[in-house]
């Protein structure tokens, strides 16, 4: 009991300290010394209204509500300039510079979603984000299996803190004795759709979004027999969204990868390469690197209740991220 009033305190602390150096321009001071020559991609996945039916069953680390998308944009346009990933792109190939400060804005999946509650946002910021789709979800009425699972919240089966540990157990099995272990939770049937059709990427496309690679079964390709294959189906099935024979953004699931994997995407035809990583990468490394570390957004630490989530914690989180100077 002592100890979690002590952990708690130290946490309060720690808020008022970043509080503190956020109100007195100190932590705008440090950022506009530290981040200039740094590229910072930020990675979100879900963005949900409250009152929306897929809200409770939605993973609640990776779903954010619009009003809170919108804070973070808002913040983040005071400290960077956003870019797109054409900017990012050419400044690889070395034919325009990135402005100082760039970020970029990424989701994760292809949840129907990012064109219900996302765009609008981001429209409203002038923000031209990307989105990585996991194709063999396209146009499906639900989620991966993760979604399943915590739509148990909903249900009333468990409680939130036990869907966050039978994923973490889930997550640990194998791929056939997780599928038998999941048939004893059979998908909802009574909500909206939650990917995204071809319909709806080539709104978000015509929208000023760009759509990119986020595998086709959403495993981690680490974990697959046929890696090649994979990718070669992400790509298929996005020429109905991009059907330009030139590279398309490739995000890896669940961050897993390795050298052979990087190679078989650039034959593929996927480039950039981005990570789970939380990295920032030197501008001036951008045309050697084989991958760009992103920073993936999860609030639940910050949420201070009606107060909303705390601007001071967000900024330091993201502004103090680990950089990389070579490729």
């Amino acid at each position: 009991m002592k100890q979690n009033a002590n952990v708690a305190l130290a946490d309060r602390l720690k808020r008022l300290a970043k509080g503190a150096l956020y109100q007195a321009g100190i932590l705008r001071a440090w950022h506009r010394r530290r981040n200039r020559g740094f590229l910072t991609v930020v990675g979100f996945h879900r963005v949900l209204s409250p009152v929306d039916p897929r809200y409770p069953g939605s993973n609640p680390a990776y779903t954010v509500t619009p009003a809170e998308l919108d804070r973070c944009l808002a913040l983040l346009r005071s400290f960077y300039s956003f870019v797109t990933i054409k900017d990012v792109i050419d400044a690889r190939a070395a034919r325009r510079a990135l402005p100082p400060y760039p970020l970029l804005v990424t989701f994760d999946d292809g949840w129907r979603d990012n064109l219900e509650y996302a765009l609008p946002v981001l429209k409203r910021h002038r923000v031209r984000a990307v989105v990585f789709v996991a194709t063999g979800f396209i146009g499906s009425d639900k989620g991966f299996w993760q979604e399943e699972v915590y739509d148990g919240v909903r249900r009333g089966r468990f409680a939130a803190a036990d869907a966050d540990a039978l994923v973490a157990e889930l997550n640990a099995m194998p791929r056939e004795a997780r599928t038998s272990r999941l048939s004893q939770y059979p998908p909802a049937q009574d909500l909206p759709a939650r990917m995204a059709g071809v319909q709806d990427l080539l709104a978000l496309r015509s929208a000023g979004v760009a759509i990119g690679g986020h595998g086709h079964s959403h495993e981690p390709i680490t974990s697959l027999a046929n890696p090649a294959d994979e990718f070669a189906r992400c790509r298929a099935a996005l020429r109905a969204i991009e059907p330009a024979d030139e590279p398309l953004p490739f995000s890896f699931p669940h961050g897993r990868l390795d050298d052979s994997l990087v190679a078989i995407a650039h034959q593929r035809g996927f480039d950039p390469l981005f990570t789970s990583a939380h990295e920032l990468v030197a501008t001036t490394a951008l045309a050697q690197c084989g991958t760009i570390g992103r920073i993936e957004m999860d609030l639940q630490s910050m949420r201070r209740g009606r107060a909303g989530f705390d601007a001071a914690s967000f900024l330091h989180f993201v502004l103090s991220q680990p950089r990389r100077s070579s490729p």
